[in-house]
């Protein structure tokens, strides 16, 4: 089982960083999985543009850097290998728009499986809602 989660809700060694800046300002210094990483460049601009351009153009710009610069790259099967049983951890609260929510779609579409979103409460997993992506990757079962 996979788990996606925000810095501020989760803690412990079963978290993993997907952060570009591996989550240090969040104090996290735990492991880290960089390829998950968005790529500055277009981070930065998604970020410049917020406010700017319409949220739904923004967003959709984003999802298509992230699958065509990231996520098109990668082994599903590999990256469900690598983190299975961790939390994927970034910055975004559980209600916003965040690329470890298109991690977890991106593996929900290519294993036909479950990546809840969590946090970590008294020590057990407590499932949290996650926001519905209302625009999907260019290709969501393009998972080669």
């Amino acid at each position: 089982m996979l788990y996606t989660g925000c810095y501020l809700n989760c803690k412990g060694d079963m978290c993993v960083s997907i952060s570009g800046d591996r989550g240090k300002n969040a104090g996290f210094y735990g492991n880290a999985y960089s390829s998950l990483a968005p790529k500055y460049d277009f981070f930065r601009k998604w970020k410049d543009n917020k406010g700017k351009i319409p949220e739904k153009e923004n967003t959709r710009f984003y999802i298509y850097e992230y699958y065509n610069r990231v996520l098109k790259f990668l082994d599903p099967i590999k990256v469900y290998s690598d983190l299975d049983g961790k939390i994927l951890l970034c910055y975004e609260k559980e209600n916003e728009f965040c690329h470890r929510h298109l991690v977890a779609y991106w593996l929900e579409e290519c294993m036909d499986i479950a990546v809840d979103e969590v946090k970590v409460y008294n020590q057990k997993l407590v499932k949290l809602n996650r926001p519905c992506l209302l625009y999907t990757s260019p290709s969501p079962r393009d998972c080669s």
